[in-house]
């Protein structure tokens, strides 16, 4: 009976590992998840290694301010609309590593930005607000990075 009890243990662990990993989960950061101590930090992976994350933002939400006279204007919708798909390329890397609250907010900025890119797409006045929100969204998450 015993026997049969270690293997259902063991059979256990090897599915909930599994759905670990399969979201993303790590063996070094599992002490944190566990704790809840690594649920809303996020280590950007992508690109040139390791960088620090509110440097990366605060570089993404430069390259949108640069856009805004452009998408006022609806002008060169194109070069904006290939930097907004990088970044969120680059946020989905980053975001891949995070805990459960990071993943949250990563989802609620990407969907300002799928939304972006498909103005962008259209054209439209629509997308001028929609720039300004992730720009906003963007600096939010700039100075959740930095709390401790």
């Amino acid at each position: 009976m015993a026997r049969l009890a270690l293997v259902l243990a063991i059979l256990a662990l090897a599915v909930a590992w599994a759905a670990y990993r399969r979201e993303g989960g790590e063996l070094g950061t599992i002490w944190h998840d566990l704790t809840g101590g690594g649920g809303n930090r996020v280590r950007i992976t992508a690109g040139s290694g390791d960088a620090d994350v509110r440097t990366w933002l605060a570089q993404a939400q430069a390259r949108l301010e640069q856009h805004r006279d452009e998408v006022a204007g609806e002008r060169n919708l194109q070069e904006a609309r290939e930097d907004v798909a990088k970044i969120r390329k680059n946020l989905e890397s980053a975001y891949r590593n995070g805990g459960a609250g990071a993943k949250a907010r990563w989802r609620d900025l990407d969907s300002d930005l799928e939304r972006l890119e498909g103005q962008l797409r259209k054209g439209g006045s629509k997308a001028l607000a929609t720039l300004d929100e992730a720009v906003r969204k963007i600096k939010q998450e700039v100075g959740k990075e930095g709390e401790p």
